[in-house]
């Protein structure tokens, strides 16, 4: 089965490694950004694939979650628009976003949870 790529875009090393060895052991096409330039980079390369999937953190140097957010919007809309978008946040109060996205994932998160949305929008025959 060829699952969808997720890409993770997150600050933390030790969060972006952990989910990188778990989904790239569950078979998933894995794509790591530390802030969210470096995701826009990702999207704007011909060889890497467009994300099935995007866990965002918001708070982030360079470029926080929300300007990325905005960002993806004008510059990707297609992506924008076709991409199932969970931010990954502890902060209770996400209304400041002024873009929809899919959902939140409160931090810490369980990973069976990020496992069920993967599953969910990139394919998988695990069951949870």
């Amino acid at each position: 089965m060829s699952y969808k790529p997720i890409y993770i875009v997150e600050d933390d090393q030790g969060i972006r490694d952990c989910l990188k060895e778990y989904f790239g052991s569950e078979g998933y096409p894995v794509f790591l950004a530390e802030h969210g330039q470096a995701a826009l980079d990702l999207l704007e390369m011909s060889s890497t694939p467009k994300p099935g999937l995007i866990f965002l953190d918001l708070m982030m140097p360079v470029m926080d979650g929300f300007i990325f957010l905005s960002e993806l919007q004008q510059r990707h809309p297609m992506v924008f628009a076709h991409t199932p978008i969970f931010v990954m946040s502890a902060r209770a109060d996400t209304s400041q976003l002024t873009v929809k996205t899919t959902g939140l994932v409160k931090k810490p998160f369980d990973l069976a949870d990020l496992a069920k949305i993967a599953a969910k929008y990139c394919g998988s025959s695990v069951r949870w």
